[in-house]
């Protein structure tokens, strides 16, 4: 018992000195839409983007091997534009957002590229619809979910300016898996191209 006890304490220990510790901050910008299906089931073209921001906090725990594990809070907007009928409709929504995934980073010297896939939840902070110049709380009125949930794919390239601070730039593409409509009859889900810049911090 005490041979498996300094064994696996050995073995923790050489695995945590593999480890490398960051913590990142980071700001979005985002061009976000709509998939839209009518209770027909035909999926509805026609919605344009909204261009929007978004900001986060996050901890990453980066392994030798290139594997690393992110976690990360904070504020992103959503949203798109239709014309029906020559009527002019616009959504702003705002989330709460966190997320954690996995990813592996390709190092050559100072330099490297990743790739990372994380899961999200977004809890619906405001969500307003403008119909012409008239605007509608359809958050307080029910008429959207406010809760969403989905993945992000974001490919990227980094680079380490010293022993303490990297800068990393994502691509990043996220498909909503909730149906943001309050009815079964039809789904509504978010969708978002962007582009992220961030900084991380080594925790020594």
């Amino acid at each position: 018992m005490k041979k498996l006890l300094l064994l696996l304490t050995v073995t923790c220990g050489s695995f945590m000195s593999f480890a490398q510790h960051n913590v990142t901050i980071e700001a979005s910008q985002n061009i976000t839409n709509f998939k839209f299906t009518n209770s027909a089931g035909e999926s509805v073209d026609g919605y344009k983007p909204n261009y929007s921001g978004g900001y986060a906090l996050g901890y990453r725990y980066r392994m030798d091997n290139g594997l690393f594990f992110p976690v990360k809070v904070g504020m992103r907007s959503g949203g798109a534009t239709y014309v029906y009928d020559n009527s002019n409709y616009m959504w702003d929504l705002k989330y709460f957002e966190s997320r954690l995934g996995v990813g592996y980073n390709y190092s050559f010297g100072k330099f490297g590229t990743h790739l990372s896939a994380m899961g999200y939840y977004g809890m619906l902070l405001k969500a307003n619809q403008t119909l012409n110049n008239e605007e509608f709380d359809i958050r307080e009125s029910g008429e959207i979910e406010t809760g969403d949930y989905g993945v992000f794919i974001s490919p990227g390239a980094n680079f380490q300016a010293n022993d303490y601070i990297g800068i990393y730039l994502d691509l990043n593409y996220m498909l909503g898996l909730g149906n943001l409509e309050t009815v079964d009859t039809q789904t509504s889900n978010n969708t978002l191209f962007g582009a992220t810049l961030g900084l991380a911090f080594t925790i020594k």
